[in-house]
């Protein structure tokens, strides 16, 4: 099947395609020159035309959508991006076998614990702005679906790690903020909170269920993609100072003295499994290991 990546220049986006490309027509979709990919199209989703010229050009069989904005304050981009692109699928009247959106843990907002592990079925109450956008883009996916017939499927993904995740995400800085500590440019590192837990996934096992989510036949609108464990932040420092090699371990300053709201900070991810036989296969520590290998360089 042809597949068109959007977002193929994104960290998400690129894991995919690396993923897919070695048994799979991918063509990419992004804004920005993609590496190595002599036959990328431009494509923004904020941009209706453009949509709608890849789309012509292309004519792909499915669609994965891994274009999004996480630090949008007060904005609904997400949804207006998502929003464009299935409103040019349904104007085109081409035969698409799957859309798939990268969703969002976010999207369900406070979870309680004993509400762990959270379920598709639980339902969304996000209350940051980036996870009511998710919100809002999930209700437009369930529309074209079952109003217009479009077979989207959303990915509901948790926290994905690995080489090329943006550096102001929690794991990179606490691999940069060890080597400054090292090289004897601080004297302390910082997160918010030690006892905050996520659960954490390769993007590598992230791209391989969204493969399965694009080339399956899934029955159901959404579908959590995590590891189904939870790691604190204290946690996520013992790991890194360890496949660091850093015995005699620096202080660590929590920026923050309240403790943060419940999260979905383990996904119950049955529903996957027992349809795709999909699990995460990459250790966690891998993935720590590729980011600091990319923050030594």
């Amino acid at each position: 099947m042809k597949t068109l990546v959007i977002g193929a220049d994104g960290f998400i986006g690129r894991t995919v395609c690396r993923v897919l490309g070695t048994d799979r027509e991918v063509i990419v979709g992004a804004r920005a020159l993609v590496h190595g990919r002599s036959s990328a199209q431009y494509v923004d989703l904020l941009q209706p035309s453009s949509i709608t010229a890849v789309l012509a050009k292309v004519q792909p069989d499915v669609v994965i959508n891994c274009a999004g904005v996480v630090t949008a304050a007060g904005s609904s981009t997400n949804t207006a991006m998502t929003g464009n692109l299935l409103q040019a699928v349904l104007k085109s009247g081409l035969d698409i076998y799957s859309i798939v959106i990268c969703g969002s843990a976010s999207a369900y907002g406070p979870v309680r614990p004993e509400d762990l592990p959270v379920h598709e079925s639980k339902q969304l109450g996000a209350v940051s702005v980036y996870g009511l956008d998710k919100v809002r883009e999930e209700s437009l996916g369930r529309l074209y679906r079952y109003s217009f017939g479009i077979p989207v499927v959303t990915a509901r993904i948790f926290n994905p790690v690995g080489a090329g995740m943006p550096g102001r995400q929690l794991l990179p800085s606490i691999c940069r903020q060890l080597q400054q500590w090292k090289a004897g440019r601080r004297e302390r590192l910082e997160v918010t909170r030690l006892d905050t837990p996520r659960d954490y996934l390769s993007a590598i096992d992230v791209a391989r269920a969204v493969s399965a989510l694009a080339y399956g036949q899934p029955r159901e609108f959404a579908y959590n993609v995590g590891s189904g464990q939870e790691t604190s932040n204290g946690e996520l420092l013992q790991r890194v100072f360890t496949l660091a090699g850093v015995h005699d371990v620096p202080p660590v300053d929590q920026t923050s003295s309240a403790a943060e709201l419940p999260v979905a900070s383990k996904a119950d991810t049955n529903t996957i499994n027992s349809e795709f036989g999909w699990t995460t296969e990459v250790a966690l520590d891998d993935s720590i290991l590729e980011v600091l290998h990319e923050t030594v360089r």
